[in-house]
């Protein structure tokens, strides 16, 4: 290390027993002592919503200008936009005044995220929302759409749930609709960043699961045809943005659609 980057010893040495210690840390973790991770406490929504990390705040902003430049270029403006996850949503404000949606309906089972959001509807007809759980959601019982979206929600279930938050994106949508899903996928920096958070005891989502893009994709699949993906490296904590468009259901696929 001092020779190919030119760092002072002591530098070297903290540089160097830190990554070791990470790396440690990582491979007890993820391999020596693997646990299932859904025994673990569920997240606590209503303390994160009391005070939101200002990290978040500034990965937000990378975040809505992505689903911005993705909703205008694969979903179109004026549209009608349902939110699952949402609670007090980050996107709204920023959504409403960049894409002009016809109406915005924020789905959640977080009554106190939801009571924080509904301070700020005021008297706005366009936008509403309503408590349900993203595995309950059914076409009729919420509104329909033409644009579905969810940031941070499908890697908090296990695989089945998982599977099942994916398919109700879909539910309300139309042949033709356009979902748009984020999630937290296991690259290595988003293994380092968790696990110096997890070192440190500033891990808030001891529910989270990481996704590998297959296992999301296979779900999404058989409700639509992918037509953008992205990784979004300079969250730290890697995202991984798929868009896909609904087909029109035949067969099995009616069924699971």
């Amino acid at each position: 290390m001092i020779t190919h980057f030119s760092l002072p010893v002591a530098w070297a040495k903290i540089l160097a027993e830190t990554a070791l210690f990470l790396a440690n840390f990582t491979i007890q973790r993820d391999f020596i002592f693997k646990t299932n991770r859904f025994v673990a406490a569920a997240t606590d929504w209503d303390q994160y919503y009391t005070k939101v990390p200002f990290t978040a705040k500034l990965t937000r902003k990378y975040t809505l200008r992505t689903l911005v430049t993705a909703i205008q270029r694969f979903c179109g403006e004026e549209q009608r936009i349902v939110e699952i996850g949402g609670a007090n949503s980050c996107f709204l404000d920023g959504i409403l005044q960049k894409l002009r949606p016809l109406t915005y309906h924020v789905i959640d089972n977080n009554q106190y995220g939801l009571d924080l959001l509904n301070q700020r509807l005021s008297s706005n007809s366009k936008i509403s929302a309503s408590r349900m759980d993203v595995l309950d959601v059914k076409r009729g019982v919420a509104p329909d759409a033409d644009l579905v979206f969810s940031v941070g929600l499908i890697e908090h279930f296990d695989p089945i749930g998982t599977s099942k938050a994916i398919a109700a994106h879909f539910e309300l949508l139309p042949p033709g609709g356009c979902a748009i899903i984020s999630f937290p996928t296991p690259t290595w920096l988003y293994r380092i960043a968790r696990a110096t958070c997890e070192a440190l005891g500033l891990w808030k989502f001891p529910d989270e699961r990481p996704l590998l893009r297959s296992e999301v994709l296979d779900s999404v699949t058989r409700c639509g045809d992918v037509l953008f993906e992205k990784t979004l490296w300079p969250l730290v904590f890697t995202q991984r943005l798929i868009v896909a468009r609904k087909r029109p259901a035949k067969s099995e696929a009616k069924k699971a659609c």
